[in-house]
């Protein structure tokens, strides 16, 4: 990662609540104090597209590793492996917001996604889930006991749009369901057409856990 950047990552984050100084490590991480004195690594990575396995593993080859690795621009997806890759070193990942949310946990590398981790907890715990793996940060791949196996993509809307389910395909390629993160809102009958033209469901959580059980 360039300095250019680690100085412009460093900048944003000490304007950030609850983060009192960062400052770059020789090792090229961003050393982060929090307001409570909470010290730790974090990792930057500036990649296009989608974060891979490649990406990450060369970070955890030093003595000094970080808790967590962040990713700009934000809008870059993360790869399973990448994201397997990193859970497999005891550290985290996400994206520059995160840092502040990772630094008031106390333990950076035990971060995760509120939401995400919601989904995924509820999904593994499901009576005829076998198992649950990430395909991208949004997107899990589920086995059920039955044999079955089902992508979902888990998107941000309050009210899913046909133009939600639509995007959804353009970032994540096919998949079986696409499903609402929020609990509030609904989903129009534009978005269920437009699921169903692809071959796939636009369900809620609640439709999904009943659709697992099939």
């Amino acid at each position: 990662m360039s300095r250019d950047v680690l100085r412009w990552a460093a900048e944003k984050l000490e304007s950030s609540h609850g983060i009192s100084s960062v400052e770059i490590t020789g090792e090229g991480f961003l050393n982060v104090t929090s307001n409570d004195g909470y010290v730790f690594l974090v990792a930057v990575i500036g990649v296009s597209g989608v974060v891979k396995r490649t990406d990450v593993s060369p970070l955890f080859e030093g003595k000094k590793q970080p808790s967590l690795v962040i990713s700009v621009p934000s809008k870059t997806l993360w790869s399973g492996s990448a994201i397997d890759c990193v859970h497999d070193a005891s550290a985290a990942f996400g994206r520059l917001g995160d840092v502040a949310r990772a630094a008031s946990t106390g333990d950076a590398s035990s971060f995760r996604d509120k939401n995400m981790g919601f989904f995924i907890n509820a999904i593994r715990q499901h009576s005829n889930v076998s198992r649950i793996s990430y395909v991208y940060d949004r997107v899990f791949e589920v086995t059920q006991y039955n044999g079955k196996t089902l992508k979902v993509a888990v998107i941000d809307a309050y009210n899913m749009s046909a133009e939600d389910v639509r995007h959804a395909r353009d970032s994540f390629g096919n998949f079986d369901i696409v499903v609402k993160s929020s609990s509030y809102g609904s989903i129009t009958n534009q978005a269920e057409d437009a699921a169903k033209s692809m071959g796939a469901e636009a369900l809620t959580f609640k439709a999904l856990m009943g659709r697992l059980a099939r």
